[in-house]
């Protein structure tokens, strides 16, 4: 039995050391490619988030906590994690399992979510709700760059602020869409990722630090600290 087999949620991940979840990642890439190629549906999106979803899906006991996917098409993995691997076959087929979350097929999937610029009005709905109820669960929005130029992402946004919830927005920052991004919102993301002052500050206090012994610890262990945090990209809280 490979990894992917046996994993139906959260207690099964946590179960897993370091090395086997960076195996099942690979399993779920190979899984995704192959089972694509025949049933059709959107392949690349998925392949970009397989160790983010891993990563929530360890780190949030689903589905007391929530998810909630923006855009809907890109949990793939995210269904393959939540025992429904066997059925993956039957994607976008009739009588199949959705391409996107859908309360009616699983306890897993939090709404049943098209595609893009809903998904941060939802989670804060949903975890005011769960403040109401006093409950510790735990609401979280994955975003791309390109759905955070929406508006209703906008709206959500100014009411979430000054609300104590526990609720996480993680932004996908890649760079990717359906067609180019436009606005305001995307190009502050495009400048901070190509800004001068900061690519060389960056490369001048690294060069700094790797004089010395200990400044090269740091800049090792700074380095692996980025490639952890890339595994759930930017959070906002």
């Amino acid at each position: 039995m490979n990894l992917l087999e046996s994993i139906h949620g959260h207690s099964d991940l946590v179960a897993l050391n370091e090395v086997q979840r960076a195996e099942l990642c690979k399993e779920i890439r190979d899984f995704l490619v192959s089972h694509i190629s025949r049933t059709g549906g959107h392949l690349a999106s998925n392949l970009g988030v397989v160790e983010l979803t891993v990563a929530l899906e360890y780190c949030f006991d689903l589905p007391k906590d929530k998810i909630i996917f923006d855009v809907g098409h890109q949990c793939y993995a995210h269904k393959l994690l939540t025992g429904r691997a066997d059925r993956f076959h039957t994607l976008r087929h009739l009588g199949g399992i959705s391409g996107f979350t859908n309360v009616d097929e699983s306890e897993y999937d939090t709404v049943t979510a098209g595609h893009s610029g809903p998904s941060v009005s939802a989670a804060l709905g949903i975890a005011s709700a769960e403040a109401l109820k006093g409950s510790d669960a735990v609401t979280v929005a994955v975003v791309g760059d390109g759905s955070f130029t929406n508006g209703m992402i906008f709206e959500a946004l100014n009411n979430c602020s000054g609300k104590k919830l526990k609720l996480i927005i993680v932004l996908n920052d890649n760079g990717m869409s359906i067609s180019e991004n436009v606005g305001g919102m995307a190009n502050y993301l495009a400048k901070i990722r190509s800004n001068s002052a900061y690519t060389g500050f960056k490369g001048g206090l690294e060069d700094v630090l790797n004089k010395s012994e200990v400044g090269t610890k740091i800049v090792r262990r700074l380095k692996q600290c980025k490639i952890e945090l890339k595994d759930v990209r930017n959070v906002f809280i």
